[in-house]
C-alpha cells in the first residue's frame, strides 16, 4: 500500500480545478481581514486564494512532500510549516483559521479531535473566526458492497488518461472508514494502490466537540452554496468563534 500524502503530483492531478470552496473560504477571510492560518494546507490549492487577497498567510501540514510543493510555488508569499494538526504551537494568534476539504477527518479519535480543536482555540484571536468543512456521513457510501467504485472521474496524470477506483470498509464501533484507492491507467487497473482512513463525524458529535473545547457555532451550512444543513446535505460547514 502507498501513502497518497507522499505523492503530491498524483494528489494534485486528482483534485485539479476544484474551486467549489473558494468563494466561502475567501468570504470569511476577507470578513476577518487579518492574519490567516490554514491547517492541512497540502500543496497550496487554497493557500493561493488567501494569498491573492493580500492577507498574511501561514499554512501547516504534516506531509513534507506536500509542503515542498507549496514552498516551491508560493513560499515567498506565505509561511509553510511542518506540524501535526492534533498538537501544534506557533506562538502567535490569527484572525481566521480554517481546515478545508475534509482534512479534519484525519483526526481518528475523539481525543485527536479535541486536541486539534484545543490547539486551534489557543491560536485564535478574540473575535476571530474558525471554519471547518467535512463530509456528512452517508450510509449509501459507507455501507457499499466490496467491489471497486469510481472515486474520481477521468483525469490526466503523467500523460495518461486515468481514473481513481475505490473500495471502503466502515467500522461501526470506531466510526472509522478505511478507503483503498486503485489507479486505473488508460482503461487498465494498475498495481498502484493507496490506503487511508477517515473518521466519520455526525453533526451531533461536532456540536459536542465544539462545546467541550469552548467554541460557539456562529453559522452552519450543508454545502458550499451556503444552504442550511439538513439530513440530505452532503457537507457540514461550521463557522465558529
Amino acid at each position: 500500500m502507498n501513502d497518497i500524502y507522499l505523492n503530491p503530483d498524483l494528489y494534485d492531478a486528482l483534485h485539479q480545478n476544484i474551486e467549489t470552496d473558494k468563494n466561502v473560504i475567501t468570504h470569511y477571510a476577507k470578513k476577518c481581514n487579518g492574519s490567516v492560518l490554514e491547517i492541512a494546507c497540502g500543496t497550496g490549492r487554497l493557500s493561493k486564494f488567501i494569498i491573492d487577497l493580500g492577507l498574511t498567510y501561514t499554512g501547516i501540514d504534516n506531509s513534507q512532500p506536500f509542503l515542498d510543493i507549496s514552498v516551491k510555488n508560493l513560499g515567498k508569499k506565505g509561511t509553510f510549516l511542518l506540524h501535526d494538526m492534533r498538537d501544534f504551537n506557533l506562538n502567535k494568534k490569527f484572525d481566521f483559521i480554517f481546515i478545508g476539504f475534509n482534512s479534519f477527518l484525519h483526526n481518528l479519535t475523539d481525543q485527536d479531535a479535541l486536541s486539534c480543536l484545543t490547539s486551534i482555540k489557543t491560536h485564535l484571536n478574540e473575535g476571530g473566526l474558525f471554519l471547518v468543512s467535512i463530509f456528512q456521513p452517508d450510509p449509501s457510501f459507507l455501507y457499499r458492497d466490496e467491489y471497486l467504485h469510481e472515486a474520481r472521474t477521468f483525469f490526466d496524470y503523467q500523460g495518461k488518461k486515468c481514473r481513481m477506483m475505490e473500495r471502503n470498509s466502515f467500522n461501526d464501533e470506531t466510526q472509522i472508514n478505511r478507503l483503498t484507492w486503485q489507479l486505473e491507467i488508460d482503461g487498465y487497473l494498475s498495481e498502484e494502490i493507496y490506503s487511508f482512513k477517515q473518521r466519520m463525524y455526525y453533526p451531533h458529535k461536532m456540536d459536542l466537540l465544539f462545546q467541550e473545547t469552548g467554541f460557539s457555532i456562529q453559522e452552519k451550512f450543508g454545502d458550499w452554496d451556503m444552504s442550511p444543513i439538513d439530513e440530505d446535505s452532503p457537507l457540514q460547514i461550521y463557522v465558529c468563534k
